[in-house]
């Protein structure tokens, strides 16, 4: 395609007057002059539809890419969780620090932290001269976490290292080590867990028929080994409050947070202080602030007009100055819906803080925003929640086992009643009656083998002994859950033992459709001494029920407890995300969905630059179906100019043929007649 200047009338004329000689054309010259003249007006229209078009969608993708701009380094403000965040300081690190895991309250603990959680150890007596050395042979049977567990020891493994590795390879919660004492070799066995209720036992059947000597594979039984390590709890002073506990990392004492226990300092009293933890906060509400008015500035220069500058003659020094989008309606639409988003009240608020102006911003009289970042700083050190409210989309259910989540732009605000017909459920079985009174476990009953969310268990040997109810649903639960199967599927179960109904009931601890559970073989389910039977697979219940609003129905099937809204109907509150906790079904209260300010910009925004439906996204696509028809229709005017060209080069290269035929000619006759005049001289 063909683009220059288009030439003046003028020029096109001296153009071709230069292009004549004496008696010659300058063919190229001439003949480019008439063809450009013929398509010139054409040219000149289109060239000024390329610059106006090319303009506005230069104009658009301006705000385009600063509304996306804007939205994209907000983000922090439209995620209501990022003011629930939440840090916790310690007195002493040393000691005691704890890590948040959800949303604990503010609040500060005494903490005095008296024995750490150890686990059990047990080391040979004798320092062996090589890690090679046999020990001896027959059945090692090691006792862990209500488990017993048989390993062959034979010629293939009878050594320290083998002994080491046949541990090692079962999985049982004992993991073995040949430690180099500087004397010689030890074989070292630990429990992989801390606390009183993770010590083990080892006991042999050792091939020499002596099962308790100090020879032979009898040298690994507890009694001939010693005990390096106690297997003990953590005990430590919470508020006053003695807490024992298995593990050094404590969950489940305080609401969201788990405990990290690092040392020991009894009579000591240490600080944990925890508090909201606002330290980006006040940095991104003040770019919000910066952000909003550097797309008001957008705004004016984009709509602006300024008469060009001039010289002291009164002529234009530089180019016209008027912004791209002046005069497009476009333009104060897309300003008095970003200004209509901002002033709209957020509904539901209650309290200190239920407008910009409680947290120190304010709007001027030319459009922009001030911060007064004292009131910021005050207002987010007592309120985050309420702060976050008037920035984020959130949710507020009057059903404190209600818990909001998420949601998508689709989703509409709004307050909407909660049913749930059906609640979630764990996969559960329940057996019969025991009778009540203590259980003995011995080699008759003490094998089980289960599936859990569709994983098998190995076959699980419980620890012969007499167990009250409690501790037998304690040692069934252990079996379980540390299996290296079940452990690998991320499942777990939990046993109890109800005194009222005397009856053993294991639960998956996931909730749902997807989580499973069925009693599959052993002497425990055969036995009778449980209540517990072989069980076919039961299957976990999702959550089902419906949100309504003005007779409008929204109904849910969740996964598990969580429930996503996926309904088609307008006005619905599609991609909304909540947690449905508790057994009660029937009405469950409201749940009420807002956004806030920089939510209600970022939809604003992503609707506008929609390709389909949005005002600055329809615009740029008409633009470009504008450019694309110019540059077509620039393209023919090119085809027509080359047409046009070769037209006149074909006519003015003929004319110049002749005229050179005519010059020869006349050439031709001058040379004659000079020799005429020549020859009639000489007579």
């Amino acid at each position: 395609m063909t683009t220059s200047t288009t030439p003046t009338n003028s020029e096109i004329g001296a153009s071709i007057l230069n292009s004549l000689g004496a008696n010659k054309f300058d063919v190229t010259t001439i003949t480019k002059t008439l063809a450009t003249a013929s398509v010139a007006a054409q040219r000149a229209n289109l060239d000024a539809q390329n610059t106006k078009y090319t303009t506005l969608q230069n104009g658009f993708d301006t705000l385009k890419q600063a509304l996306e701009g804007f939205s994209s380094q907000i983000s922090t403000l439209t995620d209501f969780s990022n003011f629930q965040q939440k840090t916790i300081t310690s007195s002493d690190a040393s000691v005691i620090d704890a890590t948040v895991t959800g949303t604990p309250a503010n609040a500060t603990y005494q903490v005095e932290v008296q024995n750490l959680a150890t686990a059990q150890t047990i080391a040979t007596q004798t320092a062996y001269s090589s890690a090679a050395t046999a020990i001896g042979q027959g059945t090692l049977s090691i006792t862990a976490n209500g488990t017993t567990t048989n390993l062959t020891i034979d010629p293939t493994n009878d050594t320290l290292t083998g002994i080491r590795d046949a541990v090692n390879a079962a999985g049982i919660g004992v993991t073995a080590s040949v430690i180099n004492v500087g004397t010689g070799y030890k074989l070292v066995f630990s429990s992989a867990n801390t606390g009183a209720s993770n010590q083990f036992t080892v006991s042999v059947t050792d091939s020499d028929g002596n099962n308790t000597d100090t020879s032979g594979l009898s040298q690994l039984i507890n009694a001939n080994m010693n005990q390096t390590v106690a297997a003990q709890d953590a005990t430590f002073v919470l508020n006053g409050l003695s807490i024992n506990s298995a593990s050094n990392n404590v969950s489940g004492i305080i609401d969201g947070v788990t405990l990290n226990l690092k040392g020991s300092a009894l009579g000591q009293t240490k600080t944990l202080q925890i508090s909201s933890d606002t330290s980006k906060l006040d940095q991104s509400i003040s770019d919000f602030v910066d952000l909003y008015n550097s797309l008001d500035n957008i705004f004016k220069t984009l709509g602006s007009y300024d008469k060009p500058p001039t010289d002291a003659s009164g002529n234009p020094v530089q180019g016209d100055q008027t912004g791209a989008l002046k005069g497009d309606p476009a333009l104060r639409e897309i300003k008095n819906q970003i200004r209509q988003s901002m002033i709209e009240s957020i509904p539901g608020l209650t309290g200190a803080i239920q407008s910009f102006a409680d947290i120190g911003i304010t709007s001027n009289l030319d459009g922009t925003l001030s911060l007064d970042k004292t009131m910021l700083s005050n207002a987010l050190a007592t309120s985050p929640d309420a702060v976050g409210k008037l920035f984020a989309a959130n949710a507020t259910a009057t059903d404190s086992l209600v818990t909001y989540k998420g949601s998508t732009t689709d989703t509409v605000e709004g307050t909407y009643n909660l049913t749930v017909n059906v609640a979630a459920a764990q996969a559960s079985i329940t057996g019969g009656a025991t009778g009540g009174g203590n259980i003995t476990i011995d080699n008759t009953n003490n094998t089980l083998q289960v599936s859990v969310d569709g994983t098998s268990s190995s076959t699980l040997t419980l620890a012969a002994g007499t167990y009250t109810p409690n501790d037998l649903a304690t040692a069934i639960t252990s079996a379980i859950n540390n299996d290296s199967a079940i452990k690998a599927g991320g499942s777990s179960v939990s046993v109890q033992y109800d005194t009222t109904t005397q009856a053993f009931t294991i639960n998956t601890n996931k909730y749902g459709s997807a989580s499973t559970l069925s009693l599959d073989s052993g002497t425990l389910l055969t036995s009778g001494v449980t209540g517990l039977a072989v069980t076919a697979q039961v299957t976990g219940q999702d959550v089902q029920g419906s949100l309504d609003q003005n007779g409008s129905f929204y109904t849910f099937i969740g996964k598990g407890q969580d429930v996503t809204i996926n309904s088609i109907l307008a006005g619905s509150p599609k991609g909304l995300e909540f947690n449905v906790d508790g057994t009660q079904t029937g009405a469950r209260g409201t749940i009420t969905f807002n956004r806030g300010y920089a939510d209600k910009l970022t939809k604003l925004f992503s609707g506008l630059n929609d390709t389909s439906t949005g005002l600055i996204g329809t615009r740029l696509s008409n633009i470009q179906d504008k450019l694309d028809r110019v540059k077509e229709e620039q393209t023919k005017v090119d085809d027509r100019y080359n047409k046009i060209l070769a037209r006149y080069q074909a006519q003015f290269g003929a004319l110049q043929t002749l005229l050179n035929q005519m010059d020869s000619t006349r050439q031709s006759l001058s040379s004659s007649l000079a020799g005429i005049l020549s020859s009639s001289t000489g007579k």
